[in-house]
């Protein structure tokens, strides 16, 4: 029997292949997520990706945001305009996560636009579009732009500050006397939880993993205990630390402990923390914000480098989420309006 017919030696074969697969690994995860040396993802906050926001947003006129449902930065944006009423305002476009048709980055348009006289059909070429040409950052969502195509901002935090110059609603997420709590919440919020759970995931390294999974279950500890004092993250009301916190609890549970490899198990195993995402998904237009079957079914058909396979995990307790159950009890305005209380 020839070679080719009783295949190579298996101690050969196998470690050539391990090998094989991890570099192409390597390759492509570091393509999509910066590392540093020892294997721990950073994120880009390069000067050439960062639109400066500007202090305030015009009174008059309109803007467009484009956002994607499976990213927790967009869905921040996409809560946030539900309580606070920017439908009049600010236009979503709801973009498509489709690397193969994006000619760089992931994010496609739903259907193609003209702006500044160029005609585009991928979130990059909004971004050449808007800056005439200018532009030579990532092309990431959340972005907003103005009228004219021009760009505004891509930071998440900085356009969430900003849709107060839109809100049509009595909502205040930033009230006044909460801004250090809000921040201290904010800061940690995003250092162990929101941005830990993708230094699980994009983890190169067992050492940058474990430090990253240590963050992690300290965020699960600190949050859980701060909600067994307070019923939302700043006190009895909503504020942007819990429009900032509900984004990664959605995608918990089916994504970030199983695909990400994020420790903790799943928010039931932190009753505080549970009770909390249940008050939230009570308020008119949270669970609204969202489709968490399509956001959660991303992360596997998307990051194919850690999911070759194309399979979605599937499970009872996040596939509900999408809808098909009754809503029980709705939370009113004692929840959400700080102004004239």
């Amino acid at each position: 029997m020839g070679l080719l017919q009783r295949g190579p030696p298996q101690k050969l074969f196998v470690p050539f292949v391990k090998w094989f697969w991890k570099t192409v690994w390597e390759l492509m995860v570091n393509e999509l997520a910066p590392h540093d040396s020892i294997g721990r993802f950073i994120r880009d906050y390069s000067p050439k990706s960062y639109l400066q926001p500007p202090p305030s947003l015009s009174p008059t006129s309109t803007y467009k945001l484009y956002v994607g449902n499976p990213c927790p930065w967009c869905h921040r944006l996409t809560l946030a305009g539900a309580l606070l009423g920017t439908g009049e305002t600010i236009e979503l476009i709801r973009l498509v996560d489709n690397a193969e048709k994006a000619s760089k980055g992931g994010w496609v348009l739903p259907k193609s636009e003209t702006i500044n006289g160029e005609l585009v059909s991928d979130l990059y070429g909004v971004y050449k579009a808007g800056s005439k040409g200018t532009y030579e950052g990532r092309a990431t969502a959340p972005l907003l732009v103005d009228e004219g195509g021009t760009l505004v901002s891509n930071e998440s935090s900085d356009i969430l500050k900003l849709l107060k110059d839109k809100t049509t609603t009595k909502v205040e997420l930033r009230p006044a006397g909460f801004e250090e709590e809000i921040e201290e919440v904010n800061e940690w919020g995003y250092r162990l939880l929101q941005n830990g759970v993708y230094k699980c995931g994009f983890a190169t390294t067992q050492e940058a993993y474990n430090e990253a999974a240590s963050e992690v279950l300290e965020g699960l500890t600190k949050l859980n205990d701060l909600l067994g004092d307070k019923r939302f993250c700043c006190g009895s009301k909503v504020t942007e630390s819990d429009v900032r916190m509900y984004p990664w609890a959605c995608r918990f549970d089916g994504a970030y402990s199983v695909a990400f490899k994020a420790p903790g198990g799943k928010l039931s195993d932190w009753p505080n923390v549970e009770r909390w995402k249940d008050d939230m998904d009570k308020i008119e237009g949270v669970k609204d914000s969202v489709d968490v079957g399509d956001a959660v079914g991303s992360y596997y058909r998307q990051l194919f480098m850690n999911n070759p396979s194309g399979i979605v995990f599937y499970d009872d307790g996040w596939g509900k989420v999408k809808g098909g159950e009754e809503e029980g009890e709705i939370l009113g305005d004692e929840v959400l309006h700080f102004i004239d209380d």
